[in-house]
C-alpha cells in the first residue's frame, strides 16, 4: 500500500508536472505545514496542537531544513508500521483475537485499503491517532488503567475523536470482572485523566489564543446545520449548498457500511461499537458524510469486523468488492496528489 500510494504521488507529480513536494502538501496537510512554519491563526485553530508540535519538534531536531510534509509523511508512516506490528504481536500472542485484531487477511486489505487510508502514512494527524488509539484502546481490554488513561489522554489533544476515544477506554476497563466499586474506580480513572487533559487544553487555548474553545469557533469557517432536521436531510444532500453527484453518494456507500460494521462490532464489544456510531454521527452537524472516507480511516475495529465479515463471503461477491474498494482507493489518493476533494 505504501510502495502503491507514494508511487502514484510520484508519477502524477511527473506526468502533470508539479513537484513531488506540492503533491503531498494538498487540503490539511498545507494546513499544518502552516502551522508547523507559521504558527496558528483563528482559522487553524480547528486543528488540534500535538501532530504539528511533534512535527515541529522533531524538523528542529533535524536542523530545520527539512520540509514539513517530509517529516509528517515520514512520521505517520512509522506511527502506522508501529500500529501493524502491534496488532500483529497481540494477535500472535492472544489466543483468541480481540476485536481489535483481525482475524483474516482480508481484515488487513480492508482497513489498508479503506478509500482515504492514503491519510495514515502522509502528513495528516491520522497516523499518530492511529497509534495512540489503538494504544488506549488495547490497554483498556487489557485492563492496564493507567496505561489507557494516558493514551487517551494524549488521543485528547490530537483530533477531536480522542474524546471518544476516552470514553471507549473507560467503558472497556469498566467491563472487566470485580465488584462494581472497583469497576467504578477503573472508569473514573481513565475518564478523570482524559477530562483533566481536556481541561489543559482548554487552558493552553486560552493562554495561547485567549479563547479555550478556539478550536470549536474555528470550525464556523466551514458548512455546518442549525438544525436536527438539516442533519438528517444531508444524508440525501437536500440542504442548500449541496450540488449531489456520485462522489458524494459513495461517501454515503462508506458510510453506509460502517454503520453496518458498528452493529456487527456491538455482538463483541458494546464500547467498541459505541466508538464506531460516535464517530459517525458527529459528522452529520456539518450537514452530509463529505469527510467520511477520512474519518473512517481511523475506525480499525470497524473496518476489521468489516474485513472478516468479507472473508467469510463467497468469492463472486469477495472479490468484486474487493476490486471495487481497490479502484476507490486508488482514485481518492490520486485526487488528494491533484488538489481534488480526497476526504
Amino acid at each position: 500500500m505504501l510502495v502503491h500510494h507514494f508511487g502514484l504521488w510520484a508519477w502524477t507529480a511527473f506526468r502533470r508536472g508539479f513537484p513531488f513536494l506540492e503533491a503531498i502538501d494538498r487540503w490539511d496537510s498545507h494546513l499544518y505545514t502552516r502551522i508547523i512554519t507559521e504558527g496558528y491563526d483563528p482559522a487553524l485553530r480547528a486543528f488540534l496542537p500535538l501532530y504539528p508540535a511533534t512535527v515541529s519538534l522533531l524538523r528542529t531536531l533535524l536542523g530545520g531544513a527539512l520540509p514539513p510534509q517530509v517529516i509528517g509523511s515520514a512520521l505517520s508512516s512509522l506511527c502506522l508500521l508501529a500500529f501493524a506490528a502491534w496488532v500483529s504481536w497481540r494477535g500472535a500472542r492472544q489466543g483468541a483475537a480481540s476485536p481489535l485484531e483481525p482475524r483474516t487477511v482480508w481484515a488487513w486489505f480492508f482497513f489498508l485499503y479503506s478509500p482515504a487510508s492514503f491519510a495514515l502514512h502522509s502528513h495528516h494527524t491520522e497516523g499518530l491517532f492511529l497509534l495512540l488509539s489503538l494504544g488506549a484502546l488495547a490497554s483498556a481490554w487489557d485492563r492496564h488503567v493507567w496505561r489507557a488513561a494516558a493514551f487517551a489522554a494524549l488521543c485528547v489533544w490530537t483530533r477531536n475523536q480522542g474524546i471518544f476515544v476516552a470514553i471507549t477506554a473507560a467503558l472497556l476497563v469498566a467491563r472487566t470482572p470485580g465488584l462494581w466499586p472497583g469497576r467504578l474506580a477503573r472508569f473514573a480513572t481513565v475518564g478523570g485523566v482524559a477530562l483533566a487533559s481536556f481541561g489543559g487544553f482548554l487552558l493552553f487555548q486560552a493562554r495561547s489564543a485567549g479563547d479555550p474553545l478556539a478550536h470549536l469557533h474555528a470550525q464556523q469557517n466551514w458548512h455546518h446545520v442549525d438544525s436536527l432536521w438539516g442533519a438528517i436531510r444531508g444524508l440525501w444532500f437536500g440542504n442548500e449548498w449541496h450540488q449531489p453527484g456520485w462522489w458524494l453518494g459513495l461517501r454515503n456507500l462508506f458510510g453506509a457500511v460502517w454503520l453496518a460494521g458498528a452493529v456487527a462490532l456491538s455482538r463483541r464489544s458494546l464500547p467498541l461499537a459505541l466508538y464506531g456510531l460516535l464517530a459517525l454521527l458527529v459528522m452529520l452537524p456539518q450537514g452530509d458524510l463529505g469527510n467520511a472516507f477520512r474519518f473512517g480511516a481511523v475506525m480499525f475495529p470497524v473496518l476489521f469486523r468489516v474485513g472478516d465479515w468479507l472473508a467469510e463471503r463467497p468469492a463472486w461477491l469477495r472479490w468484486p468488492v474487493a476490486l471495487l474498494a481497490l479502484w476507490l482507493n486508488h482514485k481518492v489518493t490520486h485526487a488528494f496528489s491533484i488538489g481534488s476533494w480526497a476526504y
